[in-house]
Parts: structure tokens; C-alpha cells; sequence
């Protein structure tokens, strides 16, 4: 007997998390949060403390959705001003050489003396000499763990040469500053990048009412921004200096060591509770309930992880193999895709579903980008019922430690959205208990709700070229898994949830206590998410994909360095503006053709490529063609699918290198007075799991499969006619065209 469900709560709105040291910008004006009641929130102006607004929580919320707004969460904390004095807008990413490697390998020695302290379960009080000690032996074993000499059971041949950036052992002194910055900015690798400081502070003694206020000050040191001590010390020498101003009898001011051992003295439990979260905290010391692990707001634990899905079996167990043609059946054999998923603890919600042909950066990336990201459109695609409602800004992601999370990409993208990557030990799965509990739940659910039912047109399609027809019924597939994801998983009773349903429990949790809300301002998300490419400069500006971008600054670029190759990043869910680095770091550029915001360049591309398929001519006519196929996309509402962009393949940049060179070449767009404007209207397509068509977004990836297939058939014919082939090597060469058998 199948399960009850609930009906899904009315969504409305989500109440966004702000602290007084976030910035809310809205057009050119910063509001700083001031104050929230259960209407909304008041802001007052930065630039003129007097100037305040009210917002309603609703307002605040459609706001930043659009885009119309955005937070910069911590951007008035004393740390990141410091940071951004002294780096600028340079992030993690831009520093290279030797302060790059030091940093790095700085920090992983913070990592092992944060691991001691949780074994010990306090703060290790080491000696001078213990210390050092500590500190050689874990250089020794960072050392063999970057060599590959801890892995006896590596497959690497003897002859491999293994090269590793290392350092010698810091001093005691060194490693407590380089720890103190690093936690200070909440675990941000820039934070210890190697830098100068002046001297410290002249300190005396002082009596009881000096003391008082000192200590008053000092629980500060118990804020979620986690200041250091020093930073907290330096905030009440600043304020007693402003009470000293209008008192009679002015308070002296307390030595360092003493403010210190205030801070020393509180409750391990309520600094830790203050500056890291009540769940970190109760895992930490100890007193989380059976020992397991509690999440208690939204967003404080995500865990994400890669799924590998045979689709023989999975027909085989839905019900569907009998209705397959024998044809399809060889072609399903050994077939198999992956997903990456990202579940939110506190609610159980899926945030993140992504189709990959395999585990690997870019597909964790796109997740990631997911979590952050409204996923309204995919649901509306899919046909579902229940909108997919989820989005947050994460603060502590948990992993496996396969590479498709631990390389440069990934761990690049969480610093500059300033995430925390937790990876658990290897082989203990009990680490990330709910996302393997999930992958192991979506499977019967769809063979108990969608068997024998979507996929029943398969056998009216056919037994002609199995092969192409497999690419369809995976893009069916990865739409079936989603449609189960928002109308099914989402609205069923949870038992981790005490019966309640995902969805409802995100609702009631986003709607009863606040949460931080991921911001949606393009410029941080090209800079977070923007893909890197390099391109010249020329008269038109620098051009991508034939559309140029020019500004001011980047005239003055040309007119310093000429002609020369800039290094550019651009949002591929976004083509309105990019990136580029100039000689005083790196400043957005506007596109000087109208591209509208959020058009993206899977649509750029496909409009490109019909022109060039179906109007050759019209193609080389300029970009009053390419914005009519673009409307007629929308219209027709194939872009609507590529905005989903439900298919396994995610394009890296080397692969946009190729289709720009194949389908722009050295074509430019330019605005003419007969230039229509871009739609931005969605329509709604008819259901592909209904009539058997195939995702448009897909045809990227046939636009490569296509290429591979004309190059293998222009090399058979240049082999053939050098030479005659043997029939054995002449089955060899003739290679499957099979797109997914990459699977």
C-alpha cells in the first residue's frame, strides 16, 4: 500500500539572515542591517547613519531573488576589511608562487593541530619543546602524504617522477599567529598569505571598574565572526579611548595578558557555542545525542556525494526491461550514469541533483552552484507539481575524499564563496549517513511510483539505431529522477523528520527562523563561478564567443599594453558581462551588443549553430539573425530545457575553446538599427517524457559528437587510401558513435 502524502505548504517567502557587519546593496546605496521584528527589516545608510528604510521580509526576499539586490555577508567584519586593505579584490586564486605553496602548506599544519585538539577534546597546553616537536613530526607526515609514500597500494610506475613544494618547520610564535589569522577570517587561506605587521601594544595594570568594562569587551571574543584575541583586544582599546573622552575619571586601560586570561576563563562549551554553532559544538564536546550527528538551521550541514546508476538494472527493477525492444536492450547493457547530490541535514531537502558521465570537478562545481542557485525553472520543465524551492547559502559542506572534490577547481570555488569542505576519513560512510541513506531511497521510489508508466512509448519508437535512442533515454531518465525529486521525495514523510516531509520542513524552517541567503548579484557569481579563458584584445574590445565586451578601463588596458592576451572569466549562466584582469587586478566589463541578463551561452551556442546549419547565409548577417533564433528558442521553448540543462554532459573550457573556434571564428556581433530585442519568456514545452523528443539540451554535446564522427570518418578515408586494410583491423576501426559510451 502506497504511503500517504502531504500536501505541500504555500511557500511565500524565506526570512534572510543578516548581522549588523553585512552589507545589503541596493542599486549604488549600502544599507547596513540594523534591526529585525517578524515584519521585515530596518536598515540605515553607511554613508549617513541617520538615513534608515524598512523592508518587509517579503520584499527583502522577491529582492534578492531578482537580483535587484545583494549581500555581502561579513563585508564590515575588522578581518575582511583588514583583508581587503591589504589584497584588494584579488581572491586565493590570484596569488601565485611562493606565498601561494607557504599558505598552503601552512595550512595543512592548522588542520592536524585542530585534529589533535578534537582527539584531546581541549586545547592542547604543550611546551615550547612538545610543540616543535608536534610540529616537525607533522611536517614529516604532510611530506610523505604529498610524496605518495603513505599509500603502499598506489599503481604508480618506479620509474614516475614525484615532484612536492614544501618549507622547512615554522617557530611556535609563527605557527599561533599564522593560526589565530586563519581562524579569524573563518578559515580563509588568504587570511595567512604571508604579510607584515607593526608592533604590539605598551600594557599596565588597572583597578576594578577598568576591569569591568574590560570584561564586558571580552565577550566578544564570543561572535560568530570569531575574532582573534588580539582583534577583540584592539576593539576595547578603541572604545575605552571613546569613554575616556567625556568621563571625569578616565578608566585604565587593562595589560594584553590579562584581557587574555579573562577570555581564558570562560566556559569552553560557550566559546566554542558562540563562535562556531550549537552543532559543532555538541559534536565537539560531546553531547550530541546517541552520538549522532544534529543540524538545527538551515544550511549549517549540507553533505554531497556522487552516485553511480546502471540503467539495466534500474529498468530491470522499475518493472520496465519487458517493454524495451530487443535492439535497445543490447544498447542498455553497461550503460550507466552518475549524479551528484547536495542534501540539507536540518530538512532533509535535496538542493543540489546533477547528471554527470562521470565524477569530476566541473559536475561538483555545477552542484555547488545549485545549492546557491533558485531551481523554480527545472521543476517547471519537468512538469512538477511542487516547486523546487531550495536555495542557501552553505556554510560547512561534507564529502568523500574522491578527487572530483579534492582538486584545485572545487576547493577554489568554496573559498571564494567562503564555504567550509569537510572531508571525512575514507571508508567510513557512517561520516555522511544521509547522503548515502538517500541515493539508497530515490531508486524504490521510482520503481514504486513511475514503473511501467513513463516509459511507455519506448516501444513504438523502434529498433532502428538503438544507439542514438539510448542518448534519448538517458535524457528521459535524468528528468524522470528529478520529477521524483520535487513530487515525490520532497512531499513524503521522513522519519528523520518525525514524520514530516522535506518540503514542509524547509518551508516552516525558512519561514520561522532566518537564513543566509546566497546572493544572486551577478558580478559575485561570475567571480565565484566564472570560468577562466584567455582572449586578445582588438578593435572591438575583447571578444568571446563573437560578442565583444569594451569599457573605459579596458581602453586604457589596450592603450598601455596594446594588443596583448588577457586573462577573462565568464559566467556560463550569464553573458551580459565578464571579467578581466588588468594590471591592478580584475574589473567587469559590459557587453556592447544588448545581451540581456541570465542569457546563457548553452543558448548562445545552439542559436549560433542552427543559423549556421539551417541559414548559412543569414548566419554571417550580424546579430539581428542570432537574437531572432534566440527568441524563436524561447518561443518554441527549447530554451526552457537548455536552462535546465537536465542532460550528463557539463561542458569544461577547453570544450568551449573548440566550439568557439568551429562555430564564431572570427565573427563579431554588432548592433544595427534593424536589431531585434532578446525575450526573456520561458514557455513551457510539451512533456519530452511524453511524446519521445529529445532534450534540447543536449545539443552541445551532438554538436561534438557530430565533429568526433567526422574526423574518425575523414581519417578511415585518408587510412584507406594509403594502405589496404586487414578485416580484422578494419573491425577495430570502425569505432562506435555511440555518445555516452563515455559512461
Amino acid at each position: 500500500m502506497l504511503t500517504d502524502f502531504y500536501k505541500p505548504n504555500l511557500f511565500r517567502h524565506a526570512i534572510v539572515k543578516m548581522r549588523h557587519a553585512d552589507r545589503f546593496t541596493e542599486g549604488d546605496v549600502n544599507w547596513k542591517p540594523k534591526k529585525q521584528d517578524s515584519e521585515g527589516w530596518t536598515f540605515s545608510n553607511e554613508a549617513n547613519a541617520i538615513d534608515e528604510r524598512f523592508m518587509s521580509h517579503g520584499e527583502v526576499y522577491s529582492k534578492l531573488v531578482s537580483g535587484s539586490v545583494k549581500i555581502r555577508y561579513g563585508y564590515n567584519d575588522p578581518e575582511n576589511q583588514r583583508l581587503r586593505a591589504i589584497f584588494g579584490d584579488n581572491t586565493f586564486s590570484d596569488i601565485v608562487g611562493k606565498r601561494r605553496d607557504l599558505a598552503l602548506f601552512r595550512e595543512k599544519l592548522i588542520k592536524r593541530f585542530d585534529k589533535e585538539w578534537l582527539a584531546l577534546g581541549k586545547k592542547p597546553r604543550w611546551s615550547k619543546e612538545v610543540f616543535e616537536a608536534k610540529l616537525r613530526g607533522w611536517r614529516k607526515e604532510i611530506i610523505a602524504e604529498m610524496l605518495g609514500l603513505d599509500d603502499e597500494d598506489a599503481d604508480v610506475r618506479a620509474d614516475a617522477l614525484v615532484e612536492v613544494k614544501t618549507f622547512p618547520t615554522p617557530s611556535v610564535k609563527t605557527f599561533r599567529r599564522d593560526y589565530k589569522r586563519y581562524h579569524a577570517c573563518g578559515g580563509q587561506v588568504l587570511g595567512i598569505v604571508h604579510r607584515h605587521h607593526g608592533p604590539g601594544l605598551h600594557l599596565r595594570k588597572v583597578d576594578a571598574e577598568s576591569v569591568a568594562f574590560a570584561h564586558k569587551h571580552a565577550l566578544n571574543y564570543m561572535i560568530d565572526r570569531k575574532p582573534t584575541m588580539a582583534k577583540v583586544y584592539q576593539e576595547y582599546v578603541a572604545a575605552l579611548s571613546k569613554l575616556n573622552e567625556d568621563r571625569s575619571t578616565p578608566l585604565l586601560k587593562v595589560t594584553r595578558h590579562k584581557f587574555e586570561a579573562m577570555i581564558s576563563k570562560f566556559d569552553e562549551f560557550d566559546k566554542w557555542d558562540g563562535r562556531h554553532g550549537r552543532a559543532s559544538a555538541l559534536k565537539r564536546f560531546g553531547m550530541s545525542k546517541k552520538g549522532g550527528i544534529h543540524a538545527l538551521s538551515v544550511g549549517e550541514r549540507i553533505e554531497i556525494d556522487f552516485w553511480n546508476v546502471d540503467l539495466m538494472t534500474l529498468f530491470v527493477e522499475t518493472g520496465m526491461w519487458d517493454i524495451l525492444p530487443p535492439a535497445y536492450k543490447e544498447a542498455v547493457v553497461g550503460t550507466r550514469v552518475w549524479f551528484v547530490a547536495a542534501i540539507d541535514i536540518a530538512t532533509r531537502y535535496i538542493l543540489a541533483f546533477k547528471a554527470s558521465t562521470q565524477p569530476n570537478a566541473v559536475s561538483a562545481v555545477a552542484a555547488i552552484r545549485m545549492i546557491m542557485s533558485d531551481k523554480r525553472h527545472i521543476s517547471d520543465f519537468v512538469g512538477a507539481e511542487t516547486p523546487w524551492i531550495g536555495m542557501v547559502q552553505p556554510r560547512d559542506i561534507f564529502s568523500d575524499n574522491g578527487k572530483e572534490f579534492a582538486n584545485g577547481l572545487v576547493e577554489g570555488v568554496m573559498r571564494a564563496a567562503k564555504i567550509t569542505f569537510n572531508r571525512p576519513q575514507a571508508g567510513n560512510p557512517k561520516a555522511r549517513p544521509f547522503i548515502e541513506s538517500l541515493f539508497h531511497s530515490i531508486g524504490p521510489l521510482i520503481a514504486s511510483f513511475f514503473a511501467g508508466r513513463t516509459f511507455g512509448s519506448v516501444g513504438e519508437k523502434g529498433d532502428y539505431n538503438p544507439e542514438h535512442q539510448i542518448s534519448l533515454q538517458v535524457d528521459e531518465m535524468i528528468q524522470l529522477f528529478t520529477l521524483a525529486i520535487c513530487d515525490i521525495y520532497h512531499n513524503k514523510p521522513h522519519s528523520g523528520l518525525g514524520g514530516a516531509s522535506p518540503h514542509n520542513a524547509w518551508v516552516r524552517a525558512t519561514q520561522e527562523h532566518d537564513i543566509e541567503f546566497p546572493s544572486q548579484d551577478p558580478e559575485y557569481m561570475l567571480h565565484v563561478f566564472g570560468t577562466k579563458f584567455k582572449r586578445r584584445i582588438g578593435q572591438y574590445g575583447i571578444p568571446f564567443m563573437g560578442i565583444p565586451y569594451a569599457n573605459e578601463e579596458l581602453h586604457r588596458q589596450r592603450t598601455k599594453f596594446g594588443q596583448m592576451e588577457f586573462e577573462i572569466k565568464v559566467d556560463t549562466e550569464n553573458l551580459e558581462h565578464i571579467a578581466v584582469r588588468g594590471d591592478e587586478g580584475w574589473f567587469v566589463v559590459q557587453n556592447q551588443v544588448d545581451i540581456v541578463r541570465n542569457l546563457s551561452l548553452a543558448e548562445w551556442v545552439v542559436a549560433r549553430h542552427d543559423l549556421r546549419t539551417q541559414h548559412a547565409v543569414e548566419a554571417e548577417a550580424g546579430l539581428a539573425a542570432m537574437n531572432r533564433t534566440i527568441n524563436r528558442l524561447a518561443e518554441s521553448g527549447r530554451a526552457a530545457a537548455l536552462r535546465a540543462n537536465l542532460t550528463p554532459r557539463v561542458l569544461s573550457a577547453e570544450y568551449y575553446d573548440v566550439v568557439e573556434a568551429e562555430l564564431f571564428g572570427a565573427w563579431i556581433a554588432v548592433k544595427s538599427a534593424d536589431t531585434p530585442a532578446v525575450t526573456r519568456t520561458f514557455a513551457l514545452p510539451a512533456d519530452p517524457l511524453r511524446n519521445g523528443s529529445i532534450s534540447d539540451s543536449r545539443l552541445i554535446p551532438d554538436y561534438h559528437a557530430e565533429r568526433e564522427r567526422d574526423a574518425r570518418k575523414r581519417k578511415r578515408e585518408a587510412a584507406a587510401e594509403n594502405a589496404v586494410v586487414e578485416p580484422a583491423a578494419a573491425v577495430a576501426a570502425e569505432i562506435s558513435d555511440n555518445y555516452y559510451e563515455e559512461y
